[in-house]
């Protein structure tokens, strides 16, 4: 028995480093049809299912070229979840986390790294507005459970700096503080409740609905004032508050 045991042993050994020293690209060519529909489009796939890369090019939300590096985790394989470390290199971006897939949920953990501010520009510009500078990613996690977030964590921020509104012809240079958002999950929601870092007052927040397919943004009258624009009346009243569905 116990020989028999050692041969099963070995077996299963030797079939696992089969799979995870596969070359990617052979992977790619049975089961890249799994992408389909969504906008993104692979250009190479290099490396092995253990260790590998692929160059893609995104359509949406953040259009432009993604070079994707991943490396597994084997012993978590074992324990029923896929894990892996992520690295996202965009032309305005990078970042670097790690993702899981198992049987008690799916999510992201310990991503770090930093995003060009007018990366956002496809977003500003319906309001006429433009930013610089980097927003900086720190220890990011979010963890589902079927289509409900069940615990978020870490922060995103941005140093402040000019801030272009554009208003008639020429735009209006105004000096905007900086700001801070928080990740939580709130009643299986996905929110960023944005504040600014002097004063730790309430700006607004960006939210995720899983379950409803959709994504949000509210901003409060606060913002007004801090960008020179005065403002009446409760600062706490939302000026905005818009909701789309997500892209994928």
């Amino acid at each position: 028995m116990k020989t028999r045991s050692l041969i099963l042993v070995g077996l299963l050994s030797f079939a696992f480093f089969v799979v995870a020293l596969f070359p990617a690209s052979l992977v790619w060519r049975l089961a890249g049809g799994a992408l389909s529909g969504l906008p993104v489009t692979v250009e190479q796939v290099g490396g092995t299912v253990w260790s590998g890369f692929l160059q893609t090019r995104v359509q949406a939300p953040v259009p432009g070229p993604l070079l994707i590096h991943w490396d597994l985790k084997g012993l978590r394989l074992l324990m029923g979840e896929l894990a892996l470390n992520l690295r996202l290199e965009g032309a305005q971006y990078r970042l670097e986390g790690n993702g899981f897939w198992g049987l008690w949920g799916k999510g992201v953990a310990d991503v770090n790294g930093d995003v060009q501010a007018a990366l956002l520009e496809q977003v500003l510009n319906q309001y006429d507005i433009s930013a610089q500078g980097a927003i900086k990613v720190n220890e990011i996690s979010a963890k589902l459970s079927g289509q409900r977030v069940v615990s978020a964590g870490g922060d995103i921020s941005w140093s402040g700096g000019q801030v272009a509104v554009r208003s008639g012809s020429s735009p209006q240079n105004i000096d905007f503080p900086g700001v801070k958002g928080e990740l939580a999950a709130v009643e299986g929601n996905l929110i960023l409740a944005v504040t600014e870092t002097r004063t730790n007052k309430p700006l607004g927040e960006l939210s995720l609905l899983p379950e409803q397919g959709l994504a949000g943004v509210k901003v409060l009258k606060r913002v007004l004032s801090l960008a020179g624009f005065g403002g009446e009346g409760d600062e706490d009243k939302t000026l905005l508050s818009l909701q789309q569905p997500l892209p994928f």
